[in-house]
């Protein structure tokens, strides 16, 4: 399925937000059984996997990296783009998969331990919700670089003049290729004199 920038721009840049927003609810609540930590524990999705919201930024900067970028641009910025979104997509789904495990750590840190106690927990609705929308990014991202391969960059839009005339095989002609010609092209753009 080939998109035009606005709509892979809105495939990505949508659940992209949608993923920094998710990543600020509890994906975890749980107990730990420890003396210094009593009462419920609830991890939200920053503190259950911290690299997500980092992966989703730089989803966001190589989205824009391949909207405005020339070819090589937009082949290096899809390549960041789609392993950025694939990196999110398991960092929402470890913790999602493992909620005892993520209250114990969480309570870990809390408690400034290096082992982590024994604890319970259970995953959030938010969690999930987070899950489908980094698969909603990893799917956006995908269409996106592989659609952008046939977009124009910016940068021959804004550029200034003509571009030079082309020769029989397609190559770019210079003003020293005229004058190797022995034609001089300077004379080509004098007025005429009448």
């Amino acid at each position: 399925m080939r998109l035009d920038k606005r709509r892979a721009a809105l495939a990505v840049l949508v659940p992209a937000l949608l993923l920094l927003g998710l990543s600020t609810r509890p994906w975890a609540v749980g107990e730990a059984k420890d003396v210094l930590s009593m009462g419920a524990t609830q991890v939200s999705g920053g503190a259950a996997a911290p690299g997500v919201v980092g992966l989703t930024v730089v989803t966001i900067v190589a989205l824009l990296g391949l909207m405005t970028g020339g070819r090589v641009i937009r082949a290096v910025s899809g390549t960041v783009l789609v392993i950025a979104a694939f990196g999110a997509l398991v960092l929402t789904l470890l913790p999602a998969l493992r909620p005892v495990q993520t209250v114990a750590d969480a309570v870990a840190r809390e408690l400034a331990r290096t082992t982590a106690p024994a604890a319970t927990g259970s995953t959030t609705v938010w969690a999930w919700l987070a899950v489908v929308d980094a698969v909603l990014l990893c799917v956006g991202a995908v269409a996106a670089a592989v659609s952008s391969r046939s977009w124009a960059g910016l940068s021959g839009r804004y550029e200034r003049g003509t571009r030079p005339e082309s020769g029989p095989r397609g190559e770019v002609r210079t003003a020293w290729d005229e004058l190797s010609e022995g034609s001089d092209p300077t004379l080509r753009d004098a007025p005429d004199e009448t």
